[in-house]
């Protein structure tokens, strides 16, 4: 694996995922179906196509979590203001972007599961490369898809994910999560 930083809040693991891992993932989800994917807005799921119309299969898995985290722990920030990382979210995302699906200028939640426990680093893995277009954006920094590929940034970040010109995108989505310092 070969860690890169991009900017001071953004980095990324090349083959973080092996190609068998990648396509499994792809076969796994496209076989369960994937849903339109709504946005938060307050704490309600909405449907907001002029936003973001791409598809999601979501998995709540701890052995994931526990496996993926295990190879992650050492590339996230560890030691944050107040609080510790100490995993990942147990619920995945998965996205299925077609042609002509993009998810528009946002910035990504904190999932707060107490008081004492919340995200604050996106965890995105792409599952393929074979597409035109479907880049993330940030302000200064462009992150091209490729297969396998961990991309980190902090939830505060502005951000988009590129339309999909051709080709389908898979994307695997996580959150870094935090516990406050005692």
């Amino acid at each position: 694996m070969e860690f890169i930083t991009l900017s001071p809040h953004i980095f990324t693991v090349r083959g973080f995922l092996t190609p068998a891992e990648c396509e499994y993932w792809i076969e796994r989800t496209e076989a369960a179906g994937y849903e339109d994917a709504k946005i938060t807005v307050g704490r309600k799921q909405v449907m907001a196509k002029s936003v973001r119309n791409n598809e999601r299969y979501i998995l709540d898995d701890v052995a994931l979590e526990r496996q993926l985290w295990e190879r992650v722990k050492d590339y996230v920030p560890r030691k944050l203001k107040i609080s510790s990382a100490i995993g990942l979210n147990e619920r995945f995302r998965f996205y299925k972007y077609q042609p002509g699906h993009r998810f528009k200028p946002h910035k990504d939640g904190s999932y707060i599961r107490n008081i004492n426990e919340w995200s604050e680093y996106t965890f995105m893995v792409y599952l393929n490369d074979e597409m035109e277009g479907g880049t993330t954006n940030f302000d200064d920094v462009t992150v091209v898809p490729e297969a396998g590929m961990l991309l980190i940034f902090k939830h505060a970040l502005l951000h988009e994910g590129a339309e999909v010109i051709a080709g389908v995108k898979y994307v695997l989505r996580s959150d870094v999560m935090y516990r406050r310092n005692t």
